[in-house]
């Protein structure tokens, strides 16, 4: 006879924040990211044929989403225009130290077999915080020095800015305003409006062009720009079709300067050209306001250096029997307080790191070809400012160490058993 059926109870749903957790802890998760990565990444190579690399990292590795426009080709010489939306780098990769840190560290077992594993992860979030620490706060741009020549200052590969200059006895004093806040007057006839109760001006920017040339006006043809006369003629804005590599782009832009009293105007053209090593100096357009010297200038944005650098010798070696560069390298001298400066030697890997800024030998001149032939010459580096530089090093570290501790631990674990096994007394 058969007893009383047991009771057995249903079983327990999970809560709503369990389910989460178990969502962002889950492996799944972590292959799928993976997979969108690898998608995102195949999509930005692609976009690098039509567009340069700087905007590719903007826009699908820098962005939360972004929409790929591709074509797939069809038969009869037909081809079909895809949009597909896309989960962007920055989207991927916090979802990734989302499910590293809950998965890995939190829900993952703390004992002392598992230490490697927990030390490994910890390595790889490292790894993924100095990626967010880079984009958030560094920023890079190159500087160029003839020998002899030194500088304190960088210059932005990519980006612009509008500065306001007024002179202070022996010293200038700027303000600046990002090119960003003037991409709304690219599209006419909207204007940005610059204006502070301290200034007995306002400023007014128009006609912004992402890559133009300034041209003079000529009696025998017409033009759509707005032409400005100066001292030394008529002047407008040539629009150019963007390069495809930004840092070729020259941004240029009309201003007008307003006097609150008596509304009198002052026009000009601006034109971002840089033009170092050969000139340092810039001739901003200079207007006259209430007895002051005021000044105007379009130029790539300029960070100052904590230390000044000076080039003493540059060197370049050929290959045999070509006029192509085999290696190249600077002797520059550092001062960064000491008294006589200190000199390093840059080359390739082998880079001047002082005060998170880390020089790079980037580029030389003049270039074979061109109508200048050296010496002298001028060397190039490319700098970069990155508190977070050594991190990856660091993190590199931390998860060799916990690799290195989990083999460690699975060795004695397999050591252990297999002395076990050899010392069991044979069955009779």
């Amino acid at each position: 006879m058969n007893g009383p059926a047991a009771h057995v109870a249903p079983p327990v749903a999970p809560s709503p924040l369990r389910a989460v957790v178990d969502l962002l802890a889950s492996m799944k998760l972590t292959i799928v990211l993976l997979l969108a990565f690898g998608v995102l990444t195949f999509a930005g190579t692609l976009a690098q044929q039509h567009q340069g690399l700087f905007v590719v990292q903007r826009d699908y590795f820098e962005s939360f989403w972004v929409v790929w426009d591709t074509q797939m080709p069809l038969p009869l010489g037909r081809d079909l225009t895809l949009k597909v939306p896309l989960l962007g780098g920055y989207s991927i990769l916090l979802a990734l130290f989302v499910n590293l840190v809950v998965g890995g560290v939190v829900r993952h077992r703390w004992n002392w077999r598992n230490a490697g594993i927990l030390v490994a992860h910890l390595g790889i979030g490292l790894l993924l915080v100095a990626g967010w620490v880079k984009l958030h706060y560094s920023y890079a741009g190159h500087v160029a020095l003839y020998e002899g020549k030194s500088t304190r200052t960088m210059v932005s590969f990519h980006d612009f800015e509008l500065a306001l200059l007024r002179r202070d006895g022996d010293r200038v004093v700027e303000r600046t305003v990002p090119a960003t806040a003037f991409e709304v007057a690219a599209r006419a006839p909207r204007s940005v409006t610059l204006d502070a109760p301290d200034l007995p001006f306002q400023v007014v920017v128009s006609g912004w062009l992402e890559n133009c040339r300034p041209q003079q006006k000529g009696p025998m043809f017409a033009t759509d720009m707005p032409v400005v006369e100066d001292g030394q003629g008529a002047w407008f804005l040539q629009s150019v079709p963007p390069e495809k590599e930004r840092e070729r782009n020259t941004a240029g832009c009309y201003v007008t300067v307003i006097e609150k009293v008596g509304r009198k105007e002052h026009k000009a053209v601006l034109h971002g050209l840089d033009l170092r090593p050969f000139a340092e100096e810039r001739s901003p357009f200079r207007f006259e306001v209430e007895g002051t010297t005021w000044g105007l200038d379009l130029r790539r944005v300029v960070w100052d250096l904590p230390f000044a650098v000076r080039l003493d010798r540059f060197e370049k070696s050929d290959h045999p029997g070509t006029m192509m560069a085999r290696d190249f390298s600077s002797w520059v001298t550092v001062f960064d307080g000491a008294a006589e400066g200190r000199p390093v030697h840059i080359y390739m890997n082998h880079p001047l790191r002082s005060h998170e800024h880390v020089f790079f030998q980037t580029n030389w001149g003049p270039q074979p070809g061109s109508s200048m032939k050296g010496p002298p010459w001028w060397s190039v580096f490319e700098v970069a400012k990155n508190p977070s530089d050594a991190w990856p090093k660091y993190a590199s570290y931390v998860i060799l160490l916990g690799l290195l501790v989990h083999f460690i631990a699975k060795l004695i674990r397999f050591l252990n058993s297999s002395t076990r096994r050899a010392t069991l007394p044979e069955m009779s």
